[in-house]
């Protein structure tokens, strides 16, 4: 909950939910958040303290604490979806102008205001700016020439920037993916992520990794122990693990990435997950895994070591130096099971150029010394982050924002780029981008921070961010979406069914691309996006945005257009080089008809993918394209 703004933490409040009696009152929060660990809970009313005395705090129907025993060794879970219920005896309710304070391991400090007689009867939100829209007389195309050329590469793609994660967090894993109970996939979403045709998928985790022993989760499930998730502060029962998503990886097609637990793990266990997976079976690990049903080892390739423990609400956070010296033993030990396994170190985001810079100098040290030991550094990033959330919005200047975040994050990639030279020179080392997401706040009706309704709009983010992978294509190793089912969803499910959010379909769009990133110049108008949270301003952003590949024998050519602005449409000329006798043979268009069309469970194909027809080439090398506002498209050339 790290960044959480004040507007966000009073929902919070339940409404309605005060109580006064002869003794004081009481009223209940609800924590659609992240679980956080509570060890000081301070209270003003009408801006005077109540003594931690006369405070108490129930989770449900749990034990009372009172708030006067509270301490670091002496915490209160502060669970998700769990009425919460404060008392407060002695005091009056009085103008009900609250002041709430709590000191968190993971967050810090989280303070928030109330008044609570005004919020039992009206809403304090603000309404939202109504979006300005431009006459029907300015809303003529605008004018825009790319020019595409096959003969200048500028590098191969790697198939693994088309990857996802989940992870046990809500519903992604039960009730997502597999059956609440984890004993079988769900065929709706399984039919969703085929679809996608995913390149790889980590797991199990994300903060959830740093208290996760794998060994808990294989053999035969009524005897796998059901443990405390302290990562999330909830019941794991372990139907699901790693047999189970190894088999989840083989029926999509996936490659799997497995993170291993270095928070509160060994290198010990990490190297009987790796030989479990690895060996044949005639060794020990080898032999328990045929004795679970699987004979023929896996092969697992990809391989995690810790999760951003960077930060203070990780299991086992530490320093870059201490995770460097903590990196060798996991990698030595690991290694020595199977030499060919590829290493992804915790690495962090640089988001400036500045020497201070807490990613930057986290990256240097990982980099010095323990540059020589893995084969890619990771960094993950969510746009705008908490710190950029707001009551509401300006959608003319958001969407500017939002659509030209990605050119933000190139920067970011160019930056550990040129850290990985500088700081482990000649060492091959790749960016992996293993987790990556928009989170702008969620609306009123969100079951969690993380239940987001993706719009037109977003997808057009998520396009640009593919868009620079492939400029990006000689430092990127992989990308991860997070997440994939009900977590910043690509595919969101219910009790009865599953559908696509708009996130899904530019995943789906590009898997159509093909190995060799190839040349392209755009000429046309740009414009200019705002700062908001963790996204820097853009200057001279492109409206018009294009990436090509082809494949190595240059029988196809596959390109991905943008078109950032919300209300004109693109008279886009193309002009080609080298692509010999190569025709447009087929589209596909993002579409839908309304700008803001956000798919739901009510309305699950507001937003699709439709195939449209081609222009045919009717002078040498050069059509035209008519694409509508807001869009994504992929033209096919064979």
């Amino acid at each position: 909950m790290a960044g959480v703004p004040e507007f966000m933490l009073r929902k919070l409040f339940v409404k309605d939910s005060v109580k006064t009696d002869e003794n004081g009152f009481s009223f209940a929060l609800n924590n659609t958040f992240a679980p956080a660990t509570v060890t000081r809970f301070a209270l003003t009313v009408d801006g005077e303290e109540v003594p931690q005395e006369d405070l108490s705090i129930q989770a449900g129907d749990g034990e009372v604490m009172r708030i006067a025993d509270l301490s670091e060794d002496k915490p209160f879970s502060l669970p998700v979806k769990v009425l919460i219920t404060l008392t407060v005896s002695g005091h009056a309710l009085g103008e009900g102008d609250l002041g709430i304070s709590l000191d968190t391991v993971e967050a810090g400090v989280l303070a928030f205001g109330l008044q609570v007689k005004e919020l039992k009867t009206a809403s304090t939100a603000a309404a939202a700016p109504r979006k300005w829209k431009l006459p029907k007389f300015l809303r003529r195309p605008f004018k825009a020439t790319v020019h595409v050329d096959a003969d200048k590469v500028i590098g191969q793609v790697q198939p693994e920037v088309y990857g996802h994660f989940i992870e046990h967090l809500e519903r992604c894993i039960y009730g997502g993916i597999w059956t609440e109970d984890g004993s079988a996939l769900r065929p709706d979403t399984l039919r969703l992520v085929q679809a996608l045709k995913p390149t790889v998928i980590r797991y199990p985790g994300g903060n959830f990794a740093s208290g996760y022993h794998w060994e808990d989760g294989i053999g035969p499930k009524d005897l796998r122990p059901v443990r405390m998730d302290k990562a999330w502060q909830s019941e794991e029962s372990n139907q699901v693990g790693t047999d189970e998503f190894l088999a989840y990886c083989k029926e999509v097609g996936a490659q799997p990435f497995l993170v291993v637990n270095d928070g509160s793990g060994t290198p010990e266990e990490a190297a009987r997950w790796v030989a479990y997976c690895n060996e044949d079976a005639s060794t020990e690990q080898g032999a328990r895994r045929a004795a679970n049903g699987h004979p023929e080892p896996y092969g697992v390739h990809w391989w995690g070591v810790g999760n951003e423990v960077w930060g203070q609400w990780q299991i086992g956070t530490t320093d870059a130096a201490s995770y460097a010296k903590r990196l060798r033993a996991f990698v030595e030990a690991m290694r020595a099971v199977d030499p060919s396994i590829r290493i992804v170190a915790v690495g962090d985001k640089v988001m400036s150029g500045a020497v201070a810079d807490p990613g930057a100098q986290w990256n240097e040290t990982v980099l010095r010394e323990a540059g020589d030991c893995f084969d890619d550094l990771s960094f993950h990033l969510y746009q705008p982050d908490r710190e950029g959330w707001q009551d509401t919005y300006d959608p003319d200047e958001l969407h500017k924002t939002v659509t030209a975040a990605p050119l933000d994050v190139e920067r970011i990639i160019q930056r550990i780029g040129r850290q990985i030279e500088t700081f482990a020179p000649g060492k091959e080392i790749g960016v992996a981008f293993d987790e990556w997401n928009l989170w702008l706040a969620p609306d009123e009706d969100a079951e969690s921070m993380h239940d987001i309704a993706y719009s037109r709009r977003d997808a057009l983010y998520a396009a640009g961010m593919l868009h620079v992978f492939h400029r990006q294509c000689k430092l990127v190793t992989m990308a991860n979406l997070a997440q994939m089912v009900n977590v910043l969803p690509l595919i969101k499910t219910n009790e009865k069914t599953a559908f696509a959010t708009a996130m899904y379909f530019p995943m789906q769009m590009y898997r159509q691309m093909e190995e060799m990133v190839i040349e392209t110049k755009v000429k046309g108008p740009v414009f200019t996006s705002q700062r908001l949270g963790n996204i820097d301003e853009v200057v001279d952003a492109p409206y018009v945005d294009v990436t090509a590949t082809r494949d190595t024998a240059r029988k196809r050519v596959v390109i991905g257009v943008i078109n950032r602005h919300p209300e004109k449409r693109v008279d886009l000329a193309v002009r080609l080089n080298g692509t010999g006798d190569l025709k447009p043979r087929r589209g596909w268009l993002l579409s839908s008809k309304e700008l803001d069309a956000v798919n739901s469970f009510a309305e699950p194909d507001m937003l699709k993918v439709k195939e449209v027809e081609l222009p045919k080439i009717r002078t040498k090398d050069h059509f035209r394209l008519d694409l509508p506002p807001c869009s994504v498209s992929i033209l096919e050339l064979k």
